[in-house]
C-alpha cells in the first residue's frame, strides 16, 4: 500500500506538471464516459431497476395468450377471479388496467390517466401510501361500496398544491363523486414502466364512471394485467404448474373463450418481476434500441481511449531518458509499467468524476424530453448505486485500455539511444499509427450509421402517406367519460355543423382513431365469398369515421362513394374497405356490393373502395383495412379533424370553444396539428438520427484531433530533418506533400478498415431503416469524402507550419 500511495502521489505530480495535456485527456475521456453513463442510466431505468414495491423478487406477472397466438396477452376479470380462487401458489393476486377519466366539474375539467385496480392491489405490491390509506377489501370487491380513490404524487402536487388535508376530500370523476382516501408515494408512478398514473380507482367502480362497460362480467373482454406475490417456499415453476391446471379447467368450461384462432387452448405464462418490467411484447424493440445506443457510446469511448493513448505516447517521448535512468538504477520494467498504469488510472478516474457530472446534465435533458404522447412519461434516471458502479467500472477499464500499450512501450526503452538523446524508436511511432487508424475506422463506422438513419428520416418525411397532412387541426374528446351514451350521438352532428360554419374551416369530420398513432383496432369479421384457411386469423384493422372523412383527409376514392349524411342511425348498415382488402379477399372483383359481418348489427354492404394509406407505421406494406360510419357505430372517444384555409394552429382555440359551447364540462385533449401528430411516427427515426449524429460528430472531432496531434508531433520531432531537406533544395510544396501524405496514409488506412466494418455490421440495423439500404452507396461515399476532407485539414494545418520552417533555425534545433 505504501508503494501504491507513492505511485499515486508521483503520478498526480506528473499530471499536474502538464495541465494542458491533463485537461485535454480528461475532457476526451469524460465525453465518452459521460455518454456511457447517461445511456446506461436509461437502460437501468427501463430494464435493471426493480419495481418500487416491497420485495419485488417475490412477484410474478401472469399473461394469457392472445386469440391470434402471441403468448403475452391480457386477461379478463372473470378469469382473474378464477385464478385467484383456484390457485394456492400466491399469497395475493391483483389485476389492473389503464383508463382515461375526466377530473373536475364545469370549466375545470381535465383528462387524467387512472389505473383501475382490484382492492388488494396496494397490499399485494406492498406499497404504503404517503398520506392516508390504501383500499380496504370491501372497497375493491363489492360493487355497492363507496366510491374511493388514491391520488398519485404528480396530481397531488399539480392539482392540489400538496395539501396535506386532501384525505377525505371529494373529487368528481366522469361526473361521479369519489372520496380521496390516500396519496401514493412519490416513488410509485404506477405499474406500467415509463408511464405516470394520476390516480387509482377500485375496478368495481368502473360501472360508476362507464355505465356501459362490461369488464367485470364478460369473459371475452380481455384487458387486465395480472400480478401476484408468491407464497413463501413456492417457486415460479411450481406456481406455473398451478396456473396451467386452472387454465386447462377454464378451457374445458369455456372452450370458445379459451381457444385461439387455431382452436388450440390458450396458454398461461408466468414471468418473474425482472422479466416483466417492460411489457413482454415491447421488450424486443426496446432492447434493440437500447443495445444500439450502448454500442454507439461504447464506440465513442473507444475512440476517446485511442485518442488519449496516442497523446500518452507522444507525451512519453520526453520521459524516455527518465525511464532509461530508472532502469539503469535497478528498477524493473514491471515496476515502471505499474507506475505508468497508475497515472493512466488517475486520469481515467478524474475523467470518470467529470463524466458523472456530464451524466447528471445528460439525464436531466432526457427527463425533460416529452415525446408527443397522450400520457406523461415518468422514468427515474437518477444515478443510483448501479449507475455509479457501472461508471466506476467503465473508468477503470478505460484506464487500462488507453494506458496499457503506452505503459508497455515506455517501460522498455532502448537504453543507449534513450540515455543519449531520448530517441523514440520506430515502435512508438507504429503504435501511434495504430491508434490513429483505429480512431478513423471507428469514427467512419459511427458516421455511416448516423448517415443511414438521417437518410432514413429524410425518406420517412417524404413518404406518400395516402392522405394530405397539411392544414389539419385535431382536437380529441371522450364523450364516455363525460357520461354520454349512444342515445346522445346527436352531439357529433351538432358539433360538425358548428365547426363547418367557422370561418377558414374548409371541411371537418370525426374519427375514432387517427392514422399512425399509438392506437389501432382489430376486429374479427367474416367476408362474403371468402373461406379462411385453417388457422387463418380474420381479425382486420379498422376504424370508425364521420361523414366526409375521406374528403377531409384527401384520401382518394377508387370506386363507389364515401360516407355522408345518409349513413346515420336507422339507415342500411354500410362499410368501406381499402384496395388492399379487395386484393386480399376478392381478387379480380371490384368489391362494391359485397358484404362483411363483424358479429354485431348484421351484414355490412361495401359502398366504397378507398385508396391504400399508412395506418400503423410508415414502413408498413399495404394492409387490408375497413372503415365503419361513426354515426351508425357509436364510439365515445373521437377526434375532430378540421381542414383549414389558414395555419391550423391559429384555429385550434376557436375549435375548442365550439366544443365547449356544446358542453363546457367536456375535456378537450391533444389539441394539435396533424403534422405534430405525425412526429410520433417519425420519433424513432428522428431520435436515432439525432443521437447517432451527435455521437458521430463527437467521434469526428476526436478523430480530427488525433490526426492533428499525431501529425503535429511528427512535425515537431522531424523539424531538423525538414530543415536539412529545405537546405538541400526541397521547396514548400514538397514539404507539404511529405507531411500531409503521412497523415492521409493513416486516414486512408482507417477509412479502409472502417468501410469493411460498416459493410459487415450495418446489416444488423437494416430493420430500423426506412427506404434506404444498409449499404447505401450515397451514404458510404459521402461520409468517406467528409472524413477524408477533415483528415486532410487536420494534416494540412501542421504541414503548413512545417513548410514555414526556417532552415537555419531548424538546423540549430536541439
Amino acid at each position: 500500500m505504501e508503494t501504491l500511495w507513492k505511485d499515486l502521489r508521483y503520478g498526480a505530480r506528473m499530471l499536474a506538471r502538464s495541465p494542458g495535456f491533463t485537461a485535454a485527456a480528461i475532457l476526451s475521456l469524460a465525453l465518452g464516459i459521460g455518454a456511457n453513463a447517461t445511456i446506461f442510466s436509461l437502460v437501468n431505468a427501463l430494464i435493471f431497476r426493480p419495481l418500487p414495491v416491497a420485495n419485488p423478487s417475490e412477484l410474478a406477472a401472469l399473461y394469457t395468450s392472445d386469440f391470434s397466438g402471441p403468448l403475452y396477452g391480457t386477461s379478463s376479470y372473470p378469469d382473474y377471479e378464477a385464478f385467484r380462487a383456484e390457485t394456492q401458489a400466491f399469497s395475493g393476486l391483483a389485476a389492473y388496467t389503464l383508463t382515461p377519466v375526466a377530473l373536475g366539474a364545469a370549466d375545470e375539467t381535465e383528462r387524467v390517466i387512472a389505473e383501475l385496480v382490484t382492492g388488494n392491489y396496494f397490499s399485494v405490491l406492498g406499497v404504503r401510501p404517503a398520506l392516508g390509506r390504501a383500499f380496504r377489501p370491501e372497497e375493491g370487491e363489492a360493487s355497492g361500496a363507496d366510491a374511493v380513490a388514491v391520488v398519485g404524487d404528480g396530481l397531488f402536487r399539480r392539482r392540489f398544491a400538496s395539501d396535506p388535508g386532501i384525505v377525505g376530500r371529494t373529487i368528481v370523476l366522469n361526473g361521479r363523486s369519489f372520496t380521496i382516501v390516500g396519496v401514493a408515494p412519490k416513488s410509485f408512478p404506477g405499474m406500467i414502466r415509463g408511464l405516470r398514473v394520476d390516480l387509482w380507482i377500485p375496478i368495481v367502480a368502473r360501472e360508476k364512471i362507464e355505465p356501459r362497460d362490461r369488464t367485470l362480467t364478460a369473459r371475452g373482454n380481455r384487458g387486465l394485467l395480472v400480478i401476484g406475490r408468491l407464497r413463501d417456499g413456492v417457486t415460479l415453476e411450481q406456481a406455473q404448474a398451478h396456473v396451467s391446471v386452472v387454465a386447462g379447467e377454464l378451457h374445458r368450461l369455456y372452450p370458445s373463450e379459451w381457444a385461439n384462432v387455431r382452436n388450440e387452448p390458450r396458454v398461461v405464462t408466468l414471468l418473474p418481476e425482472k422479466s416483466a418490467r417492460i411489457l413482454p411484447q415491447a421488450f424486443a424493440p426496446v432492447s434493440l434500441f437500447l443495445a444500439l445506443l450502448m454500442t454507439v457510446v461504447a464506440l465513442v469511448l473507444l475512440i476517446a481511449c485511442a485518442n488519449v493513448a496516442g497523446m500518452l505516447l507522444a507525451r512519453a517521448t520526453g520521459r524516455l531518458k527518465e525511464m532509461a535512468i530508472r532502469l539503469s538504477l535497478g528498477a524493473g520494467r514491471r515496476r515502471l509499467a505499474r507506475q505508468l498504469l497508475t497515472e493512466s488510472l488517475l486520469l481515467s478516474l478524474a475523467a470518470g468524476a467529470a463524466g458523472v457530472l456530464l451524466a447528471i446534465w445528460g439525464t436531466g435533458l432526457l427527463m425533460r424530453f416529452q415525446p408527443p404522447l397522450p400520457v406523461s412519461i415518468a422514468l427515474d434516471l437518477g444515478l443510483d448505486g448501479r449507475v455509479l458502479a457501472f461508471t466506476l467500472g467503465v473508468s477503470l477499464l478505460t484506464g487500462v485500455l488507453f494506458g496499457l500499450a503506452p505503459a508497455m512501450e515506455i517501460s522498455r526503452p532502448e537504453l543507449v539511444p534513450a540515455l543519449k538523446d531520448g530517441g523514440t524508436g520506430e515502435r512508438k511511432r507504429s503504435w501511434r499509427s495504430v491508434f490513429i487508424v483505429a480512431q478513423v475506422a471507428l469514427s467512419l463506422f459511427l458516421l455511416i450509421g448516423s448517415g443511414l438513419f438521417i437518410r432514413s428520416l429524410q425518406n420517412a418525411l417524404a413518404v406518400d402517406l395516402g392522405f394530405d397532412p397539411r392544414n389539419l387541426a385535431l382536437l380529441s374528446m371522450d364523450l364516455s367519460i363525460a357520461g354520454y351514451t349512444e342515445t346522445d350521438a346527436a352531439f357529433y352532428r351538432q358539433l360538425l355543423e358548428r365547426v363547418r360554419s367557422v370561418p377558414d374551416v374548409e371541411i371537418a369530420t370525426l374519427t375514432a382513431e387517427l392514422p399512425l398513432g399509438l392506437g389501432g383496432s382489430r376486429r374479427g369479421i367474416s367476408v362474403e365469398g371468402y373461406t379462411p384457411r385453417p388457422g387463418e386469423d380474420l381479425e382486420v384493422h379498422s376504424t370508425m369515421v364521420g361523414p366526409d372523412y375521406f374528403r377531409t383527409m384527401r384520401i382518394p376514392i377508387a370506386r363507389g362513394r364515401e360516407f355522408d349524411g345518409r349513413d346515420g342511425e336507422g339507415a342500411p348498415r354500410v362499410v368501406m374497405v381499402n384496395e388492399a382488402f379487395v386484393r386480399r379477399y376478392w381478387p379480380g372483383d371490384v368489391g362494391l356490393g359485397k358484404h362483411l359481418d363483424r358479429g354485431v348489427g348484421g351484414n355490412l354492404e361495401v359502398v366504397g373502395i378507398a385508396k391504400d394509406s399508412k395506418y400503423a407505421s410508415l414502413g408498413e406494406e399495404p394492409r387490408p383495412f375497413f372503415y365503419l360510419p361513426l354515426l351508425q357505430n357509436y364510439e365515445g372517444g373521437a377526434t375532430l379533424v378540421a381542414r383549414t384555409r389558414t395555419e391550423p394552429e391559429q384555429l385550434i382555440p376557436r375549435l375548442a370553444q365550439e366544443i365547449r359551447a356544446l358542453d363546457k364540462a367536456l375535456p378537450v385533449f391533444e389539441a394539435k396539428t396533424m403534422t405534430r401528430h405525425l412526429s410520433l411516427a417519425l420519433l424513432p427515426a428522428r431520435l436515432a438520427g439525432t443521437l447517432l449524429g451527435m455521437f458521430g460528430l463527437v467521434a469526428l472531432i476526436l478523430a480530427a484531433v488525433g490526426i492533428y496531434g499525431t501529425v503535429a508531433y511528427i512535425v515537431a520531432r522531424r523539424t531538423r530533418e525538414i530543415g536539412i531537406r529545405m537546405a538541400l533544395g526541397a521547396d514548400r510544396r514538397q514539404v507539404l506533400r511529405l507531411v500531409v501524405g503521412r497523415g492521409m496514409r493513416l486516414a486512408l488506412a482507417g477509412t479502409a478498415v472502417g468501410l469493411v466494418a460498416a459493410f459487415g455490421l450495418t446489416r444488423f440495423i437494416s430493420s430500423l431503416l426506412y427506404g434506404v439500404s444498409a449499404t447505401d452507396p450515397i451514404t458510404f461515399g459521402g461520409i468517406t469524402l467528409l472524413l477524408s476532407g477533415v483528415a486532410f485539414l487536420a494534416s494540412y494545418l501542421p504541414a503548413r507550419r512545417a513548410a514555414s520552417v526556417d532552415p537555419i533555425a531548424a538546423l540549430r534545433y536541439e
